[in-house]
C-alpha cells in the first residue's frame, strides 16, 4: 500500500499544479494621472535619478505587452466612466491598461516597464497573503521638466477599487481573479472525438 501511495502522490501533484498555477492568474486594470501644479509648495530633489529599465522582464502599453503578461480589450475596462470625470477635473491621463498575469512572490523581479512621454517606469504586481502594487516612476513637469521619481506600495485586496494618493499622481487600481471558462461540452469524445454510445431504452415492463 505505501509503494502504492508513492506512485499515486507524484501524479496528484501534477494533477493539481496547473489548478494552483491557474489561482495566481489576476486581470489588472490601472489608470495613472497627474494632478497639474500639485505638490509645488514642496521640496523636491533635481535630480532623483531614475528607474533602470533592464530591470524589467517585460513591458505593458495599449500596443501590446510583453514577459508573460497579456493585454486585455477595452471592452474588459470597466474605468472608463472615471478616466471622463477626471479629464472633466483637469486631471491628466497618463496611462489606463488593462492585462492579464501570473503573479509571483513579493521579493520577485516581476516589474514591467509602461508609459512614454513624460511620464514611464517600473510597476510591479505581486502576490503574499494579499496582492501587492510596487510603482518606481519618473514624472517630467510639462512647464520646468522637473523630474519627480514617485515610489509607492499598496497592498490590495482582489475585487476591490483602490486609490494610491501622491501630491503629483493618483493611481487607481484594481485586481480580479482569472476563471477560465469551461470547455464546452459537444456531446462527443474529448479523446478521439466520436460520439457518445446511445443510452439503452428503458423498459416499462410491457411486452
Amino acid at each position: 500500500t505505501k509503494r502504492r501511495n508513492r506512485r499515486f502522490l507524484p501524479m496528484l501533484l501534477l494533477a493539481l499544479a496547473p489548478a494552483a498555477a491557474m489561482s495566481d492568474v489576476y486581470d489588472f486594470e490601472i489608470v495613472i494621472f497627474e494632478r497639474p501644479g500639485g505638490g509645488a509648495s514642496e521640496f523636491w530633489p533635481s535630480d532623483p535619478g531614475a528607474p533602470d529599465p533592464a530591470t524589467a522582464i517585460g513591458r505593458l502599453s495599449p500596443a501590446g505587452a510583453s514577459g508573460g503578461a497579456t493585454m486585455l480589450p477595452g471592452s474588459s475596462k470597466s474605468l472608463g466612466p472615471t478616466v471622463y470625470t477626471l479629464k472633466k477635473k483637469g486631471m491628466v491621463i497618463h496611462d489606463h491598461l488593462a492585462w492579464r498575469q501570473s503573479t509571483r512572490g513579493r521579493n520577485s523581479n516581476s516589474w514591467y516597464w509602461i508609459g512614454g512621454g513624460r511620464l514611464s517606469g517600473l510597476i510591479r504586481m505581486s502576490r503574499g497573503r494579499y496582492l501587492h502594487l510596487d510603482t518606481d516612476l519618473v514624472l517630467n513637469d510639462s512647464a520646468t521638466s522637473q523630474p519627480y521619481r514617485i515610489k509607492l506600495h499598496r497592498r490590495m485586496r482582489s475585487e476591490e477599487l483602490h486609490y494610491v494618493d501622491h501630491p503629483r499622481l493618483g493611481i487607481l487600481v484594481q485586481a480580479k481573479r482569472y476563471r477560465a471558462a469551461a470547455p464546452a461540452d459537444t456531446g462527443g469524445s474529448s479523446a478521439s472525438g466520436e460520439p457518445k454510445p446511445a443510452a439503452p431504452p428503458v423498459s416499462t415492463g410491457q411486452p
